[in-house]
């Protein structure tokens, strides 16, 4: 009785620049997503720290006016603004836009901690503007730190690479699109191919899902002599948000070809 044909391995040097690839993404969304936090924290902790404020009584010692620009930048203009010199119990003195203090009132009134300036409203807080730089830089990491863990953990699943035991899947070229869509076929001989999953072990690969199949005939290891192969057996080395890696042959002799989905 003949020997079976031995189940040809898959090379371990596309394996591992893939996982190369994936640590090196990993650092680099890490290091941003890190850098996005630090940045949002340290924003939104200056601009709380800097607006906070303190509730003061203020004299009158003065009334004066100043001018200002006003408007919208079509309409700009200047206008004469009424202002009140104040002094607080401790000694500090400051100027506050008011239209109905006169000399000797006195009132509450805010004062920041960081530079002194009074107002009648409390400016405490974050800003809309400022709020809404938060919250982007916060998202930004979040979204980084999701790349940077699924990255980390492809390069750690390709590391562990076991075809024998991997998902196994069946993809059947879908000729009709093929023909249908000219731009799959680019210059230098590329070739975008529409496969179609006839049979899968994978729950997340599920049968009659559409992938696509990027081929270099210059630079992907697939025998393009005798036509493009119809069928093609797969393994998922590892499937994730962003990427499905995949081992796939035409033949049961043929040797492995390490790509991604």
């Amino acid at each position: 009785m003949p020997s079976p044909t031995p189940n040809p391995p898959v090379p371990t040097s596309p394996v591992a620049r893939i996982a190369r690839t994936s640590l090196l993404i990993a650092v680099v969304t890490l290091l941003i997503a890190v850098g996005c936090l630090v940045v949002g924290v340290t924003l939104g902790v200056r601009t709380v720290t800097e607006d906070a404020a303190e509730r003061v009584t203020v004299t009158v010692t003065a009334v004066g006016s100043h001018r200002e620009r006003r408007g919208s930048r079509r309409s700009r203009h200047r206008v004469d603004v009424r202002h009140v010199e104040v002094t607080a119990a401790d000694g500090r003195s400051g100027r506050l836009d008011s239209e109905d203090l006169e000399v000797g009132d006195t009132a509450e009134v805010w004062r920041t901690k960081d530079d002194g300036a009074l107002s009648v409203d409390d400016p405490s807080g974050i800003d809309v503007a400022d709020g809404v730089v938060v919250g982007a830089l916060a998202a930004a990491s979040l979204l980084f730190g999701t790349i940077a863990t699924g990255s980390f953990r492809r390069a750690g699943r390709l590391r562990r690479t076991d075809v024998a035991n991997a998902p196994r899947i069946v993809l059947a070229l879908d000729r009709a699109t093929l023909d249908a869509e000219p731009h799959r076929t680019r210059e230098g001989g590329a070739l975008n191919l529409p496969l179609r999953v006839v049979e899968s072990d994978d729950p997340r690969t599920p049968v009659g899902r559409t992938e696509n199949l990027t081929i270099s005939p210059q630079v992907d290891p697939v025998d393009l002599s005798s036509g493009i192969p119809t069928t093609w057996e797969g393994r998922v080395l590892h499937r994730g948000a962003l990427m499905r890696v995949v081992a796939l042959r035409t033949r049961p002799d043929a040797p492995w070809w390490v790509t991604d989905l």
